[in-house]
């Protein structure tokens, strides 16, 4: 349904990059193929003037201009920005307090960090195949504020975030935040593929790829998650200039943080062991081993080949 908008350019605003490039991933997957990615909030007024977007997606917390400020900025008019400018804004602190602002800035739709793909493309879908009529009023501009009024309407029943779970499991145990790592995760994998010793451009961005799954994993507090991504930077890290990576070594973490998306709460003992074979793993390939490491004592099956 959203094919006639796969070339209407979209604006992605984050200082932090890594919750920017899964934004971009994300809608680059999706065959969005007008993005644009702006670091403040004064980049972000003069991109919106620049190419006209259909959709704005801004932190709340963006330097210089803030998501709220911005929203109404654009609300009570900016240059020649249409003030219907669809404006989605992620956060990670969900407040009421927080929303209330979101909402009387005239903010279409909130998406709360972290975030999955279908929590992206649902807010996405919100705005571009039910936009909701703009409201102007003595005391408001923005989208109208009851869904209600939309017959068609078709996701979530709560105006700003999705229910959220009421149980007692991890966050990083939500289904959501698991979609999002194992994202994260396969972004790591495909840019593995085809590295070869000495790449260092490739090198440098499997580095990066996996400095966005370790924020991730510490903004969801998956600690195991984000020791294997540790782990891994650590390898790279010490490789230095040289570039010389073992591809092995890159597999039995990508093979590792793969198991750990799955396995939950439950296999804690599990978890914690196979994050310490992975220590153990760079630590005899950068000769730091006493040598009577028993390495496959510590990993799940597959994933101790590398070590051997």
């Amino acid at each position: 349904m959203l094919q006639k908008f796969r070339n209407a350019p979209i604006i992605v605003a984050d200082e932090h990059g890594h919750i920017k490039r899964l934004v971009i991933e994300i809608l680059r997957t999706e065959g969005f193929n007008n993005v644009y990615a702006v670091r403040d909030g004064e980049e972000l007024l003069t991109k919106v003037v620049e190419c006209a977007p259909k959709v704005v997606l801004t932190m709340v917390g963006l330097p210089k201009v803030s998501g709220i400020e911005f929203a109404r900025t654009i609300r009570h008019g900016y240059q020649t920005v249409s003030r219907s400018l669809s404006i989605i804004v992620m956060t990670a602190q969900p407040i009421n307090s927080g929303l209330d602002d979101m909402r009387k800035a005239g903010v279409d739709e909130v998406l709360v960090c972290p975030f999955s793909a279908s929590a992206l493309m649902a807010r996405l879908e919100s705005v571009l195949l039910r936009p909701r009529r703009f409201i102007e009023s003595a005391n408001y501009r923005g989208p109208c504020r009851r869904r209600k009024m939309i017959e068609e309407y078709g996701g979530p029943m709560r105006r700003f975030i999705d229910p959220i779970d009421d149980n007692k499991s991890e966050p990083w145990e939500a289904e959501s935040n698991r979609a999002l790592a194992r994202l994260c995760v396969e972004k790591i994998s495909q840019m593995s593929a085809d590295v070869t010793s000495g790449d260092r451009r490739k090198l440098r961005e499997i580095y990066a790829a996996t400095q966005d799954t370790e924020q991730l994993a510490d903004d969801v507090q998956d600690k195991q998650l984000g020791d294997s991504a540790r782990s891994l930077s650590r390898y790279i890290v010490a490789l230095g200039a040289n570039g010389n990576i073992d591809p092995d070594v890159v597999s039995t973490h990508i093979d590792a943080m793969q198991k750990l998306c799955i396995m939950g709460s439950n296999h804690s003992a599990a978890r914690e062991k196979l994050v310490e074979g992975l220590a153990a793993v760079v630590d005899k390939r950068l000769g730091l081993s006493d040598g009577n490491f028993d390495v496959s004592s510590l990993t799940v099956e597959g994933i101790s080949k590398a070590a051997e």
